[in-house]
């Protein structure tokens, strides 16, 4: 039996976003923020920067993001959300 995996959802900001080559193949990393301090960073690997609204991420953006983790391993941030202004911007 597996054990459980603990998931624990965050707010925070980007802070950068970098392009990582490994070898001949590029990925797109966003540096993350958190609002909390329950890490000083988060590292989280974009699809091609595009979120599913079709929008792209920019430095300076309100993200949300899940991270997932088992027991004694280290934890893993995915599913990160652009949040949408809510001063009433167009």
């Amino acid at each position: 039996m597996s054990a459980p995996t603990i998931t624990r959802c965050g707010l925070g900001t980007i802070s950068a976003i970098r392009d990582v080559r490994i070898d001949s193949a590029s990925t797109c990393f966003a540096m993350v923020k958190p609002e909390d301090d329950f890490c000083a960073c988060v590292a989280i690997r974009l699809a091609a920067g595009i979120t599913t609204a079709g929008q792209c991420f920019l430095v300076g953006d309100k993200v949300q993001y899940t991270l997932m983790a088992r027991p004694g391993e280290f934890p893993r941030a995915q599913h990160l959300v652009k949040l949408q202004a809510d001063d009433g911007a167009v």
